[in-house]
């Protein structure tokens, strides 16, 4: 592969390396965050495109090596805080995701890639996690599960990266139908999902929230991360219903849970009264979708997911539609967004700038609620930590500037305090 390859190649795994030096609780946050195995990869070895943009292509195998078809791949921009990675010239690029289905024979083919820092990841709600990277004769491992599922890399201007392997695992999953009390199935609704795990050896133990969405005969699917006991239990529209205990092992899935709300069937239409999406926001109008205005008819505000680039740039976004970043003021709201929005890092309004311990949402209102993360919000290494995100489970964590959630976090969702606009005829 070429000495340079290699240097290349040894200077990003110390980064890693480095990272085990610190205190456990900053390396926890860090990992807990974005966990990141990064590889500079150099277009010599692999030809040049004569645009200035490269080219991505291989094929995705399971850990047996055979052809992993239909498997969708994406391709996102991120920022990796390192002396050795940063190049700040090239974070003015517009950010664009690339998404990929590989064919029958398990390849994948990406052009158009601007030279920034990517990340290779499944597409959201795959049923595989990445095990490793092949670029020629180096394979780059993800040893440590990123929340985002990726292995992160570098393309230089042209390269053209060629017969690149991804390995792949299947995740384990467990799928459950929810129906009422007459047997009636739940039908394409958003519902919660608790999880609750504990180890065979009873030395571990721990617990989840998330939402999901049942399909078009009640079915939803979770996947499970470790070989443990898991109580699971469902909540929609006020009810709730819980699995009995079992055991689910490596390799295993779930299949036959069954939930039963003891209750009358309740529509699942998501227009039926309880969302609510409005016209004047954006063509689009799936609730969630990132482009679309929500209400909320428990107090009448609606909301919309955004794309940006930091907390200060949703902040801006937020300003110019005349709204500002969510303040979420109980945990009726907070549940509400989990359920419409999905379980994604996003940027919310609480913020302690203006006065270092004092939290006040960007709205002006009070502070009536939070959610924080254990040990949060909390200052550490990275300087002081003035914003706030909401992370998968829905806690709190407050970041700043130089920690390495800020180049991360790419959502926001916003908020406007009163409904303004018509109803859709499209739903």
């Amino acid at each position: 592969m070429g000495l340079g390859f290699t240097l290349q190649l040894e200077a990003a795994i110390s980064i890693v390396v480095q990272t085990q030096s610190m205190e456990d609780r900053t390396v926890n946050r860090l990992f807990r965050a974005f966990v990141v195995i990064a590889l500079l990869v150099t277009a010599p070895q692999h030809g040049i495109v004569a645009d200035g943009m490269s080219t991505l292509s291989g094929r995705v195998v399971d850990i047996n090596g055979s052809p992993v078809a239909g498997f969708g791949l994406r391709l996102e921009p991120v920022h990796i805080e390192s002396d050795e990675m940063v190049d700040d010239s090239e974070q003015g690029e517009d950010i664009k995701v690339f998404e990929s289905r590989t064919d029958g024979m398990g390849r994948f083919f990406i052009d158009g890639i601007a030279p920034l820092k990517h990340q290779v990841l499944p597409r959201r709600g795959s049923d595989y996690e990445i095990q490793s990277m092949k670029f020629g004769a180096v394979t780059v491992h993800q040893h440590e599960p990123s929340p985002f599922g990726g292995i992160a890399f570098a393309i230089k201007p042209g390269a053209r990266i060629e017969n690149v392997e991804i390995r792949v695992k299947a995740r384990n999953h467990i799928r459950g139908r929810i129906v009422f009390a007459d047997g009636t199935p739940l039908l394409n609704a958003r519902i919660g999902i608790s999880a609750r795990h504990r180890s065979p050896d009873g030395t571990g133990s721990g617990s989840s929230s998330s939402s999901g969405k049942t399909d078009a005969d009640g079915y939803f699917m979770y996947h499970a991360e470790e070989t443990a006991f898991y109580t699971i239990t469902v909540t929609y529209e006020g009810l709730s219903a819980t699995a009995a205990p079992f055991l689910l092992r490596e390799g295993e899935n779930k299949e036959d849970l069954v939930f039963t709300f003891d209750s009358a069937p309740i529509p699942s239409d998501a227009t039926d009264g309880r969302i609510e999406v409005y016209a004047d926001a954006s063509t689009s109008s799936s609730p969630g979708d990132s482009a679309a205005w929500v209400v909320n008819p428990e107090n009448g505000h609606i909301y919309k997911k955004i794309h940006c680039q930091s907390w200060d740039d949703a902040n801006i976004q937020a300003v110019a539609e005349n709204a500002h970043l969510v303040a979420i003021n109980d945990a009726a709201e907070q549940e509400w967004l989990s359920k419409v929005f999905g379980d994604r890092p996003c940027w919310i309004g609480l913020t302690d700038f203006a006065k270092e311990g004092e939290w006040a949402w960007e709205s002006g209102e009070p502070v009536t609620f939070t959610n924080w993360a254990p040990h949060e919000p909390e200052d550490n290494d990275w300087g002081d930590e003035d914003f706030v995100w909401m992370g998968f489970s829905g806690e709190w964590s407050d970041v700043g500037a130089d920690s390495v959630e800020w180049q991360m976090i790419r959502m926001a969702i916003i908020e406007k305090d009163g409904v303004t606009g018509t109803p859709s005829d499209e739903k």
